[in-house]
């Protein structure tokens, strides 16, 4: 198959994708869940859910620049690099792979994507040992996960994570993958509006986000799911907790799956709008 099928295969996927986000119809259940958070938050005043959100956007902040530092990032950008030196032998760093046709940049891509994922899994079913230490550190593990899932697709396209623009870029990836559907297609339209304006944004992930409440159905979601694995952690076969591993592993894989979905279709989009292929 020619590049350019291959190609035009992940602009079709693109399209779909895009379909399936404008025309998503929330649950009752959805939008109950919604209403009662954002109650929730209503009774506290204004300047302490301020502090409150600007602390989570410190927070995932230096997460950010933790994961950037470490050595295995290093070792990722490598092997990135030498997985695109062979399309194209004159690839010597990340921002040489935006030369590629888009069908070898989204392989690259699905490599990380597919690595991410099998993490995923493997640290749920560690949540689902039920041990008070995994169950500790896994809304933070989580959030590293999938900050670098983030961080490695955007590498696959030849955007450098570490600079401030693409940090930020980055954060809103999670931001936008994490929110509750009926709100994505919003995000999904802002960041695309976005696409070829040189600007450098301001690192606002939840403070001017204009469903910063609703963001925090999903680290509530994830404190239900570490109350059931605990509850249940005692019911065991052969001495595992097999209901808690599946349930933490594969509510763990279906978020990571989320943001390395959207995260993908965004450098999916920009490259087509870099590369002026939009409309073709």
């Amino acid at each position: 198959m020619s590049i350019r099928k291959q190609s035009e295969q992940w602009k079709h996927k693109l399209t779909q994708w895009e379909e399936s986000l404008y025309t998503y119809e929330p649950s009752q259940l959805s939008d109950t869940w919604d209403h009662w958070v954002d109650k929730a938050f209503d009774l506290l005043p204004t300047e302490k859910k301020e502090v409150f959100f600007a602390q989570i956007d410190t927070w995932l902040f230096h997460l950010h620049g933790i994961i950037q530092q470490s050595s295995f990032q290093q070792q990722a950008e490598d092997r990135i690099v030498n997985m695109a030196r062979s399309y194209k032998e004159d690839v010597e760093t990340i921002e040489d792979i935006r030369e590629l046709p888009l069908s070898q940049k989204a392989f690259i891509a699905e490599q990380q994507i597919a690595k991410q994922k099998l993490y995923a899994v493997v640290q749920g079913g560690m949540t689902g040992t039920g041990k008070l230490s995994t169950l500790a550190i896994d809304i933070p593990a989580f959030a590293a996960l999938n900050i670098r899932t983030t961080q490695l697709v955007a590498m696959a396209y030849g955007y450098r994570a570490s600079t401030p623009v693409e940090m930020v870029k980055s954060l809103q990836l999670f931001y936008g993958a994490t929110i509750p559907k009926k709100y994505q297609h919003q995000r999904w339209e802002a960041l695309r509006n976005e696409l070829g304006e040189d600007t450098d944004h301001y690192f606002d992930v939840l403070t001017n986000k204009d469903h910063p409440t609703a963001w925090l159905q999903q680290p509530l979601l994830h404190l239900i799911k570490l109350l059931f694995v605990a509850l249940i952690g005692r019911k065991k076969m052969n001495n595992i907790p097999v209901l808690g591993m599946i349930t933490a592993a594969g509510t763990n894989y279906y978020w990571t799956k989320e943001v390395s979905e959207f995260s993908h279709y965004y450098y999916m989009m920009r490259h087509l709008v870099d590369n002026g292929e939009l409309d073709e």
